[in-house]
């Protein structure tokens, strides 16, 4: 399975657009661990509408902070599951505390009274 979370400095971004990069985390579902992870930057550049880039490079999963209705809804058209609400930790630790079962969620980050480049008008992420 491949986990992305979009970061910044080593760490989950809590806008999904606004990230450095992407780090594409490939796990063991069974064992329960990470096998590898590996950062990537789409040629465009990181925003809002990467999302047919991230199910095209095999993304199953992102764990995201914040993320508007269209980018989520492109990501589930694709395949790719999504929970929002992850806190802003080291990705490995983000990535083992998911396979634990002990991630512990909050409110979708993106809102709109900060963040212009959220699309729609209210989000609403799977937990």
């Amino acid at each position: 399975m491949k986990i992305v979370v979009p970061a910044s400095e080593g760490k989950l971004c809590s806008h999904f657009g606004k990230c450095d990069y992407f780090a594409f985390v490939d796990v063991d579902l069974e064992k329960k661990e990470i096998k590898n992870m590996e950062e990537k930057i789409p040629d465009g550049g990181v925003s809002c509408q990467c999302t047919n880039w991230l199910a095209d490079n095999g993304a199953n999963l992102v764990l995201a902070g914040g993320m508007g209705l269209r980018p989520q809804s492109v990501l589930e058209q694709n395949g790719v599951d999504v929970v929002c609400g992850c806190p802003e930790i080291e990705i490995r630790e983000l990535v083992q505390s998911y396979l634990d079962g002990s991630l512990e969620l909050t409110e979708n980050s993106c809102n709109h009274d900060e963040h212009h480049n959220c699309h729609g008008e209210h989000h609403h992420c799977h937990h």
